[in-house]
């Protein structure tokens, strides 16, 4: 080996592998492979997010590498905690436990190898560990042992293979604190900044002013997600404790966050009144509490008070930008702010007439300050929601469209309008154009629900998983008690032909909320394809009888036929209205032809598939390979051609 470009620097190495990996291949190599596949994504994730990089992954084996010692540590504690989680779910002879190794030291250094006595120590210390658990030499022990919030056991002095001199070691004690506490009474809340904000109760002397409090609400988690270091709760899923009688450690270990932000409004005329509080869950200490009076004319200072006494209690240093973000105010005038809360109130009901009352709430603020990103985004967004519930689709398409280019016209930077444009060109099948306004979203605020929501099925219809895996990660960290969030759990795996994991995902989905349409249809169909006939029909007719006339009813009532191979009842469901809205969506389209092709339908299979094809739906080795209702049309010369075409688009498309 030449040594010409080799240089050497001090690094800190983890390295993991698999307990028993040996004996779980033999019992059960197909499980066994997908579940690596799926716990290798999984610590990827978490590897990038504390900085590192994965060096290597052969067979069960991790080697990673992070620029500290604090940032390694964090990192395997958070994987063990996770793993943990999803090993749960598993009978105990089938869990996948990895043992993980950390070493700071010298390492040789090879374009992207890395090797010698650091990586060969990192791997001794691994083979230390037990099942579960973390082993760290006495160096990062150095390192690490007053940082953070673990307890360690000395293991003394240790002699390990091939190396010439004995090594003190360390075992990471993940289910005590400092003070020795049990992980589930607090110790297993994040020690990285995290927070979810309450929703600030009304205190009101009208109810009908819910929307203030609301939207207050909604503005703090908006100012607090711009600061790169805090992870924050979205707001779909902080809103689902408004009127909770959980504890605040409930609270905070439900969605894996360290701090709680609870408060109140009162607002009365012209006069406010808010109340806050900033609380350490792990220890339900007030870290701050403050009580602001005033004017309507002074909300906007009240509420990058609170943000910036967030920052300051937390001890959080901001750069430039984010103090930038924090202190602007997109809406400047009170009575247009107003409009804009109550619009929004009015979209998330997702009626029509509702999402009308909206437009003309914008439309109000629009005429009292003129030219606005936030409130054209406003606009498009209920357009866009109109579109979604099947309301003149093309008339408000083209409206949704007009109003994001003026709200770009006027801050080409703008997430929401960004956003909003991104799903216009999703839905349009300019795939492509759709990812980019999506990272730019993402690229001005980290945590863009719908941008991170909308750039996840880009990838997965487009077949790119990897792609999608850390940005449906992150969805489940900032939200998740959302259905879209835990709905890409299971999507991941859906998409990946991982139809097992993908069944328990939405199994456990459909149980949290029932009568979700959209839940029903899936989980209906992931059961067909685990020849669980009798319970997926009973869930399409509760569908069917709850939401009548509805896309997704109307899809599982075709499946429904199909598997019943009843031909005339399943062509009878498809009414001109109907066909029209699953002409315009690729992942509609492509269940239609799925569906067809379980009745031997071939013309209309391939019809209903070029469309989602020539719409974006690109997953060659899906629609190739996984899906199981395509097997009798597989061998059709159209079938193959066209396979031939999208292959050619997915290797071309570039994540």
């Amino acid at each position: 080996m030449t040594t010409e470009g080799v240089k050497r620097k001090l690094t800190a190495i983890l390295s993991a592998d698999v307990k028993d990996y040996s004996r779980l291949m033999t019992e059960d190599e197909v499980a066994t492979v997908q579940r690596i596949t799926e716990y290798r994504e999984l610590i990827g994730v978490r590897v990038r997010e504390h900085r590192g990089r994965v060096v290597d992954s052969p067979g069960d084996n991790l080697l990673t590498e992070f620029p500290s010692a604090l940032d390694s540590t964090r990192c395997a504690v958070e994987i063990q905690r996770v793993l943990r989680t999803r090993n749960a779910d598993l009978p105990a002879i089938r869990r996948m436990e990895f043992r993980i190794g950390i070493h700071l030291g010298d390492v040789m250094v090879d374009g992207e190898r890395i090797y010698g006595d650091g990586v060969n120590i990192a791997a001794r210390l691994e083979g230390l560990a037990e099942p579960g658990g973390i082993c760290i030499s006495a160096t990062m022990h150095e390192q690490v042992k007053n940082k953070l919030e673990l307890e360690y056991e000395d293991m003394g002095e240790q002699d390990v293979k091939n190396i010439p001199e004995p090594i003190r070691v360390y075992r990471v004690l993940i289910d005590k604190s400092k003070t020795g506490s049990p992980q589930e009474e607090g110790a297993s809340l994040p020690e990285k900044p995290s927070i979810v904000v309450m929703p600030f109760v009304n205190m009101s002397p009208d109810p009908d002013q819910e929307y203030f409090s609301d939207g207050l609400t909604e503005e703090i988690i908006t100012d607090l997600s711009h600061i790169h270091d805090l992870l924050v709760i979205s707001r779909s899923s902080a809103m689902t404790f408004k009127g909770t009688k959980k504890t605040i450690p409930e609270i905070a270990r439900s969605v894996n966050v360290r701090y709680v932000l609870e408060g109140s409004v009162r607002k009365a005329g012209n006069n406010l009144r808010i109340t806050a509080q900033l609380i350490d869950a792990a220890t339900d200490a007030h870290l701050w509490a403050e009580k602001y009076s005033g004017t309507l004319d002074e909300v906007f200072d009240i509420q990058e008070k609170v943000s910036r006494s967030i920052v300051d209690a937390l001890k959080l240093k901001l750069s430039p930008e984010e103090k930038k973000k924090i202190a602007a105010r997109p809406i400047e005038n009170v009575q247009a702010y107003e409009y804009y809360l109550k619009a929004n109130a009015e979209i998330l009901k997702f009626t029509e007439d509702a999402i009308n009352y909206a437009l003309r709430y914008l439309q109000n603020a629009i005429d009292i300050i003129g030219d606005n990103a936030l409130l054209y985004s406003g606009m498009s967004f209920a357009c866009w929601n109109l579109v979604n519930i099947g309301a003149k689709q093309e008339d408000y398409l083209v409206r949704a469209e007009e109003y994001v280019k003026k709200a770009l016209l006027v801050d080409p930077e703008s997430s929401k309008a960004n956003t909003n444009l991104g799903h216009i060109d999703q839905f349009r099948g300019r795939l492509l154009d759709s990812v980019s306004h999506f990272k730019r979203a993402l690229e001005v605020n980290q945590d863009e629900i719908l941008a991170l929501c909308g750039i996840s099925t880009v990838y997965v219809v487009t077949g790119k998983i990897s792609a999608a895996v850390p940005y449906c990660e992150r969805l489940m960290q900032i939200d998740p008690l959302s259905f879209p969030a835990n709905w890409y759990k299971g999507g991941l795996y859906y998409y990946d032909g991982r139809f097992n994991l993908a069944l328990q995902a939405w199994r456990r989905l459909y149980r949290l909320e029932p009568e979700n349409p959209f839940g029903q249809f899936m989980y209906a169909l992931i059961l067909t394809y685990h020849k669980e006939m009798d319970e997926a029909i009973s869930i399409i007719d509760q569908n069917a009888k709850a939401n009548p006339g509805t896309v997704f009813a109307k899809l599982g009532l075709i499946l429904k036929y199909a598997i019943k191979g009843n031909k005339e009842k399943a062509f009878q469901e498809i009414t001109p209205d109907f066909q029209k809205t699953v002409q315009r969506d690729y992942t509609y389209s492509h269940h239609l032809a799925s569906f067809f092709a379980l009745i031997d339908e071939k013309e209309e299979t391939l019809n209903w598939l070029e469309n989602a094809v020539n719409r974006g739906f690109i997953n060659y080795p899906f629609l190739s390979e996984y899906d199981p209702f395509f097997e009798n049309i597989r061998g059709e010369e159209r079938f193959k051609k066209l396979m031939e075409r999208v292959r050619f688009e997915w290797e071309h498309f570039k994540a």
